[in-house]
């Protein structure tokens, strides 16, 4: 069946057979897909070309604009002409609006605005401040119209108000076919009458798609409602491969374009169905968008490193023509190993500064690393000096240097990216105004916003069409799904103009349109259009909505063609609810009944697996089995795991191997410890290898995380301590000025090391780090042992130390001691610096159940050190020390007399034995895994150790740990 539309419009063109045509539509798509309905039902036309009212005014002006050397203005350069003029109003002083009021959407609003004045034909001059209820608004809106209108003058643009000035009566005899348009302003209505003349026909559109007598096939329409925008596109799917129809006969019509388009695209590329989309997809769908989208967030959180990283491993950046015979993966492991975490210095200052020390086969690619960086951070600007152009040129510049395009869509972006470069550009020699960088951030994202990738204005052979409301219809095509049709998507509820109230807008001139009365223009258009929709409709709706956890009510128009499909003119919407029926879910709950209908995916199959002839769902977990083997060896783990019984999956392992390599390991004090804590977190780490990458993480709170606070203070009373002692030769100096030149010395090269979030946070931590050191000097001058060793490692002659334990057993042992002091001939202490908290040093807690060690077996190491180098043949360490010297530690020593050498060699040796028995299974301490890099793969193990260990049933398997743990 033909809509009338199209009907009329047939014989519009066939009452002028042979004279030229021109179709005049709101877009050219559109005019296109008219011609292409008429063509397809009636056969060829001739001689009718498709224009719009603007393209019809340019073509005619085109001349007169060659001659007097005037360009059209595009509303991009319009928009940011405006933004200038709003920019020089606020730094004047006296205005409406403030530098920080003028944002992108204040812009855009009078942008707008000023858009509707000058396509009803107001000028400045026009505008009184008696036609504004805000006097100051209508006073600012003015000037920035007559400083708007200078701009047009004074660089010969020519807006379409100028443009319809430079238009003339057509003479050659063409006959001009437009359908009714509600929604043309006035500007627009001149240039159309001015050029067609007497000579315009305007075919009807049918009734509106709600009337009963309308083309819309209402009474073969099919209903449904479903779980969400998710499962409404679900069954649009499947209902399309049910009927097997060919894609390109198929279109979409999505009320909320945005979310249903996006839902559509996920779907159809994982079903490997080919679409269309009317009004394209967001940036982020084709990988130049990410790539653009992830530098634009690079540059606002200060250039983390990790975030380039990902960019060259994802493959959105590519060096290759920096140099082809590097490999990506060498690129990123350079990037690595620089440590740069952050902040635009750091990259060419650490590049710089690390070339010269490197072998000379790397020195090439860190030469190249230089360079790029010093490309990309060329030309920085200063805090208020920057500008959405300065932005988008750097963007443009990285894509079209580094960018890897893959496809169309590629290609497509970096032309955008250029063209948009341009008009900014020109912009900019008009008037340029430096902003923060936040704002102009701001700007670029909604610049980025507007480029669209997979743009179809016309359906393509073998492609579903997907369209907007305001959009669709016009396809003709035999198979129409109209989705969305809930009452908040659907309704149009124009907002009144924040900066022309339609009180205002009445005031100031008849041609102004109202804002009321654009939404109902709107309204008549739309349903106008949907009436020449013909062919199979289905017509759907999501009724709960589940980001916000609520019922969505239809649209009236849906009970509409309720009451008509079904000739109930009375029905309500209970009526309809009961009619509809259960509203159709993510997953094919029909597939059970119904043998035709076809599931959509995998997940649909295995609904249909796993529910029996009455609904009801089935024990999968055999099933599952069956596809997945390895799924229910997880599933036997996790069992195992809950369970009471020690195994392996708890990590009791059971290899000679692992028993073999322990005997040839070098142990420090920390690892034992963290054996002690958790022997599954040391498996991780020192058995299997497993580390967390090494990474700096930019944290807007802090400078220094706890370990590198740590080393930092460590590094100054290292240097401290050895300069005022000779190397430990001498007694101590103590000299404040010394101490404070070495803190800011050590300071200074941790900011080069570590970059800080801001200036503030730096300042607040090296004070803090300043009192620390201050901490630590007082409480030097009230000691009397005598410090004679700083760092020193445990060996001898370039080996791990061979430590004799009581038993006459011996343990390879490796590690630092921070300090040895000297208390009297042949007597010492060492001490290990702590910069947390004294916490968990309890006075009665000498080996803490295995987890303090440290003070006791480099006690012994320290000892057996001196006598074994002649360092001191006499040699005896008599007590260990954690020192707290910092603000937070209030100086306190915690003192450990070494006088249980005989319980020490007995807690090492249970601890060895327990790794040689294989006993590696998580602590039962959840307090633990808080900070654990492991915590993802334990996830709650920990919960389920404490009935483990007491259970009698491990007794034996962990007879060994328990007892060490029990040692306090």
């Amino acid at each position: 069946m033909v809509s009338a539309f199209i009907r009329n419009l047939h014989e519009s063109f066939q009452t002028f057979p042979l004279t030229k045509k021109v179709l005049i539509a709101p877009r050219f798509a559109d005019g296109q897909m008219w011609l292409h309905q008429v063509c397809r039902t009636y056969g060829h036309v001739l001689n009718v070309e498709v224009q719009t009212i603007e393209s019809l005014a340019m073509k005619q002006a085109a001349f007169k604009l060659f001659q007097e050397k005037k360009t059209v203005i595009r509303p991009q350069q319009s928009f940011w002409i405006i933004q200038q003029i709003m920019m020089e109003l606020a730094k004047g002083g006296d205005s409406y609006l403030s530098e920080a009021m003028i944002t992108p959407g204040m812009v855009s609003c009078f942008h707008r605005s000023l858009e509707d004045l000058r396509q009803a034909f107001v000028h400045a001059k026009d505008l009184e401040l008696s036609q504004f209820i805000d006097h100051r608004k209508g006073g600012y809106l003015r000037e920035v119209l007559l400083r708007y209108e200078k701009v047009l003058h004074a660089h010969n643009f020519v807006d379409l108000l100028l443009l319809s000035q430079l238009v003339y009566v057509e003479l050659d005899g063409t006959m001009f076919i437009m359908p009714e348009n509600s929604l043309l302003t006035k500007v627009q209505q001149t240039i159309l009458q001015t050029i067609t003349g007497e000579r315009l026909v305007k075919p009807m559109f049918g009734l509106p798609f709600t009337a009963t007598e309308s083309d819309f096939p209402a009474d073969k329409a099919q209903l449904f409602h479903a779980t969400g925008t998710l499962a409404e596109v679900r069954e649009v799917m499947r209902r399309v491969l049910l009927n097997e129809n060919p894609l390109d006969q198929v279109e979409v019509i999505a009320s909320n374009y945005v979310a249903y388009a996006s839902a559509i695209h996920t779907l159809s590329a994982e079903l490997d169905i080919s679409c269309t989309y009317g009004g394209g997809l967001p940036l982020q769908y084709a990988r130049m968008g990410r790539t653009l989208l992830k530098l634009l967030h690079w540059l606002e959180n200060e250039f983390p490193i990790a975030d380039f990283i990902a960019l060259l491993r994802d493959g959105g950046l590519s060096f290759r023509n920096v140099d082809e015979s590097i490999r990506s993966s060498e690129w990123i492991r350079s990037l690595e190993n620089l440590h740069i975490g952050w902040g635009k210095e750091r990259y060419v200052d650490l590049l710089e500064s690390i070339e010269e020390g490197v072998p000379p086969e790397e020195k090439p690619l860190l030469v190249n690393l230089r360079k790029v960086f010093q490309g990309i951070f060329a030309k920085w600007p200063s805090d208020d000096a920057w500008s959405p152009t300065f932005i988008m040129t750097w963007l443009q510049q990285i894509i079209t240097k580094y960018g890897a395009i893959q496809n169309e869509d590629d290609a497509l972006i970096v032309k955008e990216m250029d063209e948009l470069v341009a008009s900014l550009t020109s912009v900019n020699a008009i008037s340029s105004s430096g902003m923060k960088k936040e704002v102009a951030l701001q700007y670029v994202a909604q610049l980025l916003s507007g480029i669209r990738v997979k743009v179809a204005s016309t359906p393509s052979p073998g492609a579903i069409h997907i369209s907007s409301l305001p959009g669709g219809g016009l396809t003709g095509r035999p198979f129409t799904y109209l989705v969305g049709m809930d009452e908040h998507n659907w309704s149009v509820s124009p907002r009144q103009d924040p900066i022309l109230l339609d009180e205002e807008r009445q005031s100031i001139s008849a041609n102004l349109t109202l804002t009321s009365e654009r939404g109902r223009n709107l309204k008549i258009d739309q349903h106008r259009r949907l009436g020449s929709i013909t062919g199979n409709l289905t017509l759907s709706y999501s009724s709960y909505q589940l980001a916000e956890g609520k019922q969505a009510s239809p649209a009236f128009e849906l009970l509409q063609i309720f009451r008509n499909k079904h000739q109930l003119s009375n029905a309500d919407y209970s009526v309809m609810g009961d009619a509809l029926g259960m509203p159709v879910s993510y997953l094919s709950h029909k597939a059970v009944h119904e043998e035709d209908l076809l599931p959509v995916d995998r997940s649909d199959l295995w609904m249909v697996a796993l529910k029996d002839e009455q609904g009801r769902l089935r024990d999968g977990r055999v099933k599952l089995s069956v596809e997945y083997p390895h799924m229910k060896k997880g599933s036997q783990a996790v069992l195992n795991r809950i369970s009471n019984t020690i195994t392996a999956h708890d990590g009791f392992i059971q290899s000679d191997t692992l028993v073999a390599e322990l005997g040839q390991r070098a142990f420090s004090a920390s690892q034992l410890e963290r054996y002690a804590e958790c022997p599954m977190r040391f498996y991780f780490g020192y058995v299997l290898g497993i580390w967390s990458k090494d990474e700096s993480v930019y944290n807007r709170k802090r400078w220094l995380e706890p370990m590198d606070r740590g080393n930092l203070l460590h590094l100054i009373f290292y240097e401290y301590l050895k300069q005022i002692t000779a190397g430990g030769s001498l007694p101590a100096n103590h000299d404040r000025s010394i101490m404070q030149s070495i803190t800011e010395e050590q300071l200074v090269a941790y900011m080069r090391l570590v970059p800080a979030p801001s200036q503030h946070i730096l300042q607040k931590e090296s004070d803090e780090i300043r009192q620390d050191v201050e901490w630590f000097y007082h409480e030097e001058l009230t000691k009397s042992s005598r410090p004679v060793y700083f760092e020193q490692e445990l060996t001898i002659d370039g080996e791990p130390m061979q430590l004799k334990l009581t038993d006459g057993s011996i343990l390879t042992i490796k590690g630092f001691i921070d300090r040895i002091d000297q208390i009297e001939p042949h007597c010492y202490r060492i001490i290990d610096y702590k910069t947390g908290g004294p916490g968990k040093y309890r006075d009665n807690a000498y080996f803490a159940g295995g987890t303090q060690l440290q003070h006791a077996l480099y006690a012994l190491a320290a000892e057996q050190w001196l006598k074994n180098t002649g360092r001191d043949r006499d040699a005896q360490v008599t007590e260990s020390a954690y020192y707290f010297p910092t603000a937070r530690g209030v100086g306190r020593e915690v003192v450990r007399l070494q006088d249980k050498r005989e319980l020490l060699t007995g807690v090492v040796r249970s601890l060895l034995t327990s790794m040689e028995q294989g006993v590696y299974i998580p602590t039962e301490d959840a307090k633990r895994c808080r900070y654990c890099d492991y915590a993802t793969v334990c996830l709650n193990h920990a919960s389920f150790m404490g009935d483990k260990k007491g259970d009698p049933d491990n007794a034996v398997k962990l007879k060994v740990l328990l007892e060490v743990e029990f040692v306090d």
